[in-house]
């Protein structure tokens, strides 16, 4: 479960734990309604594909992933019977946030805490503002996503962006 703002070689690495412990793995793409803002850049079809691509071109078992894009809920009491409903059945959720595994687990959901990568290096945040400034992001993220971003001219959407006055704000 992430945003995916973009998907990164730290993302695919947890895939990859995840299936090595399960016999299958849902992606859940939170904030799926967001889309060009400075954080969350990119739309939710954009982030299936890259996603998507990334387990293609990592010789992943597709018929054991689900990719699958989930809305924020303005009611965080309610979010687990949200994700419950809104996901296939699942028995527990990886996640290195703290504020997520807070409140699953208050609602009786196991949370498992990943192994990281170097947290600093797979860093969304950090990816973008590479992408921008035009340091070397091909070495944080999959062939896949670089060829895909690439294509569909982030660098300039980030760009504009990061420099809008207009600001918008999500709601």
């Amino acid at each position: 479960m992430g945003r995916f703002q973009p998907f990164h070689l730290g993302h695919l690495e947890l895939v990859k734990q995840i299936l090595e412990q399960c016999d299958e793995v849902i992606i859940a793409i939170t904030s799926a309604q967001f889309n060009y803002l400075e954080k969350d850049p990119f739309t939710a079809g954009e982030r299936i594909e890259m996603i998507h691509n990334s387990l293609k071109e990592a010789n992943l078992d597709l018929k054991k992933c689900f990719v699958m894009p989930i809305e924020n809920q303005f009611n965080i009491a309610t979010w687990a019977s949200y994700l419950k409903s809104a996901l296939p059945h699942f028995d527990k959720v990886y996640s290195g946030n703290d504020y997520v595994a807070m409140l699953l687990a208050d609602s009786g959901i196991t949370v498992v805490k990943p192994d990281f990568l170097d947290r600093n290096q797979y860093n969304a945040t950090r990816i973008r503002s590479m992408i921008i400034s035009d340091e070397n992001w091909k070495e944080c993220v999959p062939n896949a996503v670089y060829e895909f971003l690439t294509k569909i001219d982030a660098k300039t959407r980030l760009s504009v962006i990061s420099k809008s006055d207009t600001n918008p704000t999500k709601h």
